[in-house]
């Protein structure tokens, strides 16, 4: 980073750090027949709420304060005479015990609004009811609720159990476990698959088998099977979400975040300043040996053919060509030592299984038999390389903190500049970019905190490789204004 930036007016970024509006929260009775509603707005200390690409669920959770003079009860008498009012706690006059419907709203202040409720199909649900200890003796009670998406409680329900035979593409199945076995009514984010497979439920349950189905997907347009594989299953505030590893790494950004240590607003070419950052490094070699995220053999025996297949995938090799999409510039580089050998004798994981073929084939039965001679699952250039992929991700992991921003979610891209540290002063205010470290990162978790002082997004952002790499259709990268 040069001069450029000190002649540009930096904009002011205090305004998005202010506490965010809740507008709502709502608890509806879930007693038979009742319609009693309450609002605890009033009361509230703190929301919190939760995305992750390795949750199956959006959560939330709000505590407050109840007074005790929320609700008013009519009573008899001894008698049975006469009715007499009385005034009780939410909780107690409700009562709020779990399984309770929330409506929950709240926006942040770039009038971004997240919005829970019946209608958007997206109710949250009391799961549990904690009892906060107070420390006085007023009559006043904290509490704290655990919320939850109904096809979170519902995916534990009888009735929901993945039963049936599927066939075909796995994006075409997630999508009818989805729709027909969970029966959700919320949006879906579904990419579709280049791998087909036949599979039974066995009783399962649905966010179960999804996930296992992630684990058997490669992408669409991928045009050489053995380079890349693997797919995440995850929910966020707008829709449910199946989507490859390299889509998401490949994505274009949503903000451009810095962090320095300087008090001045943010350059031009910034959508944000993180507030704090905490940088990992990720790779355990010995670890990522252990699962094969670098070098993997499999080996297999065709129950059919007695066919046995041995097959040697070194990720470095894999990487340089153009099916496998990093964040970053290149994965990991490891100590001559540990790299494979030309011979194929060396290698830090292998995977025995037998060949699928022959397994649960549909259809007619002259077509069963035609089919029975072929592979289900190709598990060498699927399941071997969604294992790689998995266990190569999470080699650089960031945690940051921004002014509440309700706009970004998991699964999001961002990029995050990092400047050098100044030996001199051990700050992160000087003028030129860590090129190792920064880039374009991948949203894992987030987490928006919200109280009536402050609105906070917590970020933990991961990616697969080092190096910056920003390439984008939203025009301008902003290092182009620092140089």
């Amino acid at each position: 980073m040069g001069q450029g930036n000190k002649n540009r007016k930096p904009r002011d970024a205090a305004r998005n750090a202010t506490p965010s509006l809740l507008e709502k929260i709502d608890i509806n009775s879930a007693q038979k027949g009742s319609k009693d509603s309450v609002s605890i707005l009033g009361g509230t200390v703190r929301v919190l709420y939760w995305e992750s690409i390795l949750s199956d669920s959006v959560r939330a959770s709000v505590t407050f304060t109840d007074a005790g003079n929320t609700l008013s009860t009519s009573k008899m008498t001894r008698r049975g005479r006469r009715p007499t009012a009385k005034k009780v706690s939410a909780v107690e006059g409700l009562p709020i015990e779990g399984s309770e419907e929330v409506y929950l709203k709240f926006a942040d202040n770039n009038g971004v609004t997240l919005d829970f409720g019946k209608k958007n199909n997206n109710s949250l649900y009391v799961n549990e009811r904690k009892d906060l200890p107070t420390g006085n003796e007023t009559t006043d009670k904290s509490y704290m609720l655990d919320l939850a998406p109904l096809e979170w409680i519902t995916n534990e329900k009888g009735g929901y159990n993945v039963r049936k035979v599927f066939s075909g593409q796995i994006s075409d199945s997630a999508k009818k476990i989805l729709k027909d076995v969970l029966k959700t009514k919320k949006d879906l984010d579904i990419e579709r698959t280049n791998s087909t497979l036949d599979f039974c439920g066995n009783n399962t349950k649905p966010y179960f088998t999804l996930n296992d189905l992630a684990t058997k997907a490669v992408r669409s347009g991928t045009r050489k099977n053995g380079e890349t594989a693997g797919y995440f299953f995850w929910e966020t505030s707008d829709s449910y979400h199946f989507k490859s590893i390299d889509t998401l790494m490949a994505q274009d950004y949503k903000i451009k975040i810095l962090y320095n240590e300087s008090s001045e607003g943010i350059p031009e070419g910034y959508q944000a300043r993180a507030l704090s950052m905490e940088t990992a490094n990720k790779v355990n070699v010995q670890q990522k040996l252990e699962r094969g995220a670098y070098s993997n053999a499999y080996k297999s025996i065709d129950p059919f053919s007695g066919e046995y297949t041995n097959k040697l995938y070194d990720a470095f090799k894999i990487a340089a060509g153009d099916e496998v999409k990093l964040a970053g510039v290149e994965l990991p580089a490891l100590n001559e030592a540990f790299n494979v050998k030309e011979d194929d004798t060396e290698f830090s994981k292998v995977s025995f299984q037998l060949a699928s073929t022959g397994q649960l084939n549909m259809g007619s039965i002259s077509d069963q038999l035609q089919n029975s001679k072929k592979l289900n699952f190709d598990g060498a250039a699927i399941f071997n390389q969604a294992k790689m992929r998995y266990n190569q991700l999470f080699a650089s992991q960031v945690t940051i903190v921004l002014p509440g921003d309700f706009s970004l979610h998991a699964g999001d891209s961002v990029v995050v500049d990092i400047p050098q540290t100044d030996t001199t002063e051990n700050k992160a205010c000087g003028d030129e970019v860590d090129q190792r470290t920064s880039g374009k990162y991948l949203i894992s978790d987030l987490c928006h905190y919200i109280t009536a002082k402050d609105t906070y997004t917590k970020l933990v952002l991961i990616r697969d490789s080092f190096g910056r790499k920003v390439t984008s259709n939203k025009g301008e990268d902003p290092m182009d204004f620092f140089t």
